[in-house]
């Protein structure tokens, strides 16, 4: 049987985010005997040598390079991009990411036989706020052979914007748990003076507005209040750094909040947390919930986009109503003052982990899809377009 050719187009300028990670944690698990699997990322700020195309690089993935940075030289991407696909014959271009889906979808109209997957990582909500960006982001997502949603709460956004839903194949996101494993048994040196002795908290995303760091910080002092001894880590960086650590001084949080920037690895650190809290306003799925459960922690997270579809409520952790610091504060304390339920749960994470978002799970899905889309012997989708 010949080889399925599969090219990953993304567009991200710089750093490593949850595409970024879900796509290099899959690179060495798709079956080579079945499939060839490539990379291109557009609009790099580094003119492809940035952080992400670095990183699949040092991995020994076959990365293609287009060049381009800004709007401007769209027109000159596609073509690079459609001359790549009719040179290299790739059967499967998948689209992820709102840049790579216009222009991908632009290039492989010169590039008869290949067929187009779109992920949708995110709800259209938090896509370009751009009117026009945005009508050619539904224009070519719906021109796709086929959509996967990372969660029902996405696929719901997909039917709303008129694509039909047999052409929506949930696949959730995965976490590589053996990988993760390994990591963990790092130590980590990350720990502040004075904190061996305290309750650890700990929480990972983007400095954004929309992952609600604000209403944690602002949840503190009532925490210490209750508790006394506890410190939060905050791992991650973006344009909110400077107003969180504002905040942070403003509420006399010095010492009892670190701020770690973006991290490698994280995998040691959430190890050694007494509970891993997520307070996101919106958020499509939540990558960084799976490594806190595969670390056997207690979440708390608010009840917002798909993240109910991994948390579930009073099993393997508590859910809030998002934007509420009153919320965040009383669900925490509780969650640690009860350290044998907060225990409990996490193995019940674990578990949930392991049987619904092990990474192995994710590119059996992929796989999955595209030999269907080639017409190769493979798992038959139901009409509503969901995987078993």
């Amino acid at each position: 049987m010949k080889k399925i050719r599969v090219l990953h187009l993304t567009s991200t300028r710089y750093g490593i985010g949850g595409v970024e990670k879900l796509l290099l944690d899959m690179s060495d698990k798709y079956d080579p005997d079945r499939f060839d699997v490539f990379y291109c990322n557009l609009f790099c700020d580094a003119d492809g040598q940035g952080v992400f195309p670095a990183a699949m690089r040092q991995r020994g993935l076959s990365v293609y390079e287009v060049k381009g940075r800004s709007l401007s030289d769209i027109p000159q991407m596609v073509s690079g991009l459609a001359r790549l696909l009719r040179q290299e014959r790739f059967d499967i271009l998948h689209l992820h990411m709102l840049q790579a889906t216009i222009v991908g979808g632009l290039a492989v109209k010169f590039a008869r036989g290949t067929k187009v997957v779109v992920t949708k990582h995110y709800t259209d909500d938090l896509s370009s706020q751009n009117p026009v960006v945005k009508r050619l982001g539904h224009h070519y997502t719906r021109m796709a052979g086929h959509i996967i949603a990372i969660s029902e709460h996405v696929k719901a956004d997909m039917v709303r914007i008129s694509i039909p839903v047999a052409r929506i194949t949930v696949i959730y996101n995965g976490t590589d748990i053996e990988h993760f494993d390994r990591r963990a048994a790092v130590p980590s040196h990350l720990e502040p003076a004075g904190a061996k002795d305290r309750l650890l908290i700990g929480t990972v995303g983007s400095l954004t507005p929309r992952k609600g760091h604000r209403h944690l910080i602002e949840a503190m002092p009532e925490i210490v209040k209750e508790l006394g001894s506890v410190h939060l880590f905050v791992i991650g960086e973006g344009p909110e750094k400077q107003e969180l650590e504002q905040l942070r001084v403003s509420l006399g949080l010095e010492s009892v909040i670190t701020m770690l920037g973006f991290q490698d690895e994280v995998a040691p650190l959430l190890t050694e947390l007494d509970l891993y809290v997520h307070p996101s306003i919106h958020e499509p799925f939540g990558i960084a919930i799976l490594e806190a459960m595969a670390a056997r922690k207690c979440v708390v997270a608010t009840a917002v986009g798909g993240v109910p579809e991994i948390v579930l409520d009073g099993v393997t952790g508590y859910l809030v109503p998002p934007g509420e610091p009153a919320a965040l504060s009383n669900t925490i304390s509780n969650a640690l003052r009860h350290r044998d339920k907060a225990i409990e749960m996490g193995r019940a994470g674990r578990e949930r982990v392991a049987d619904l978002f092990d990474i192995q799970r994710t590119v059996k899905g992929y796989e999955d899809l595209y030999n269907e889309l080639c017409g190769y012997p493979g798992r038959t989708r139901p009409a509503d377009g969901s995987l078993d």
